[in-house]
């Protein structure tokens, strides 16, 4: 058994639990502690001009930006990192406005041999941005510009950051995609399923496959005060039955879900029938399952094992959870949401330099596991069992 234990990942004991009927609980934690992720997200939060009324981030405004992370702090972190599938650390910009002083940054990642991913509304598209890029000699291994629809429900879901008025948003990422050879060796473009999107899939996705080497659809996460996006049941299915019916010739097609809510709702819309069928067949990946459901393949990451995803780098140059970036960094820092809920436990440790991130990370899993984790795992177990029947 310890043999054994020691080959099995965090995401194969899951399996071995969840789906195959074993039963890894007391080791899956242990395991997880060892398991430093291979990427780092770079939250560098506000500054955006739009407020998406889907974004997982909520409504908190330019001054929630503190440019404290340097070089030496984001390099040391990385070069700490396991190495991914390519060999390489990744360094993601989850944004939210690509700022100059950030392009040395990750250009310096490049030249240290990590990998650096961008995720952009398009608004970094600009002359000035575009020559800096190029003068840092920083090429991006992948751009990611979200397509939510066509042009006009696009638009309809993105207003001026705190004045509820229209922005080009459509205009910004036409603009960044069309650009993005300039500084990226690969365009990829997330589709988040909402109750207003729904209809729209196959028309977005014959947009996207002009322009994007993959195209990702995930349904919504919902955050407090976003609940209405969800799409209803009705919705997703005609989703995926519009999905069912694409065909992109130079696109791949992912079908995504980071929450057990959206892994639920897709498995309804699919069929119960067919995703039972697919589980006890489906193949592991790093943090995730992949099923094949006929017309597409099904990734589900399960909430318990997401901290192993990513190393969530905050603004404030603080390790948080996942799922931090449901609340603001003000409330972050003060350690309560607005609804008076505790917030402590998402913060971690300060970055710098000197950090250890072995034992950090194996000390943000613990904590993980205490306040969402195990909660989450005994979920997933609950939720799929019944599925399986």
């Amino acid at each position: 058994m310890a043999n054994e234990t020691h080959s099995l990942g965090a995401i194969d004991m899951w399996h071995r639990t969840v789906i195959q009927g074993e039963n890894w609980t007391g080791e899956l934690s242990t395991q997880l502690r060892r398991e430093v992720p291979p990427m780092a997200s770079w939250i560098v939060r506000g500054g955006c001009a739009v407020q998406c009324q889907h974004c997982i981030f909520p409504e908190e405004g330019p001054k929630a930006f503190a440019p404290r992370i340097s070089e030496e702090v984001i390099l040391s972190l990385l070069a700490q990192l396991s190495e991914g599938d390519n060999g390489r650390r990744t360094l993601v910009h989850e944004g939210r406005q690509l700022l100059p002083w950030q392009v040395p940054i990750m250009a310096a990642a490049k030249r240290a041999g990590h990998s650096v991913t961008v995720i952009n509304n398009g608004q970094y598209a600009t002359p000035a941005m575009l020559a800096l890029c190029e003068r840092e000699g920083l090429r991006l291994d992948a751009l990611d510009v979200s397509i939510d629809g066509p042009e006009r429900i696009h638009n309809q879901q993105r207003n001026e950051f705190g004045t509820g008025k229209t922005v080009p948003a459509w205009a910004w990422a036409m603009k960044g995609l069309a650009e993005g050879r300039r500084i990226a060796d690969k365009l990829t473009s997330l589709f988040t399923l909402t109750s207003l999107t729904s209809e729209y899939v196959a028309e977005t996705g014959r947009i996207a496959g002009d322009l994007v080497e993959q195209w990702h659809i995930s349904p919504l996460t919902v955050r407090p005060g976003i609940e209405h996006m969800a799409p209803t049941e009705a919705q997703m299915a005609e989703a995926l039955n519009q999905l069912a019916g694409l065909q992109l010739e130079n696109t791949e097609i992912h079908l995504r879900s980071y929450s057990l809510a959206g892994f639920i709702a897709l498995s309804k819309a699919i069929g119960i029938e067919t995703v039972r069928k697919a589980l006890p067949k489906a193949d592991v990946t790093y943090n995730g399952i992949v099923l094949d459901v006929g017309f597409t393949k099904l990734h589900f990451y399960p909430k318990s094992l997401q901290c192993n995803e990513t190393v969530v780098v905050d603004a404030d140059a603080w390790w948080r959870l996942p799922f931090s970036v449901a609340h603001t960094l003000g409330q972050l820092e003060a350690g309560v949401s607005a609804e008076g809920e505790d917030l402590t436990h998402f913060s971690i440790a300060p970055l710098s330099a000197e950090l250890d991130v072995a034992e950090v990370y194996a000390r943000s899993v613990e904590t993980w596991w205490k306040a969402i984790g195990l909660k989450s795992f005994n979920e997933e177990r609950d939720a799929v069992g019944r599925l399986l029947g």
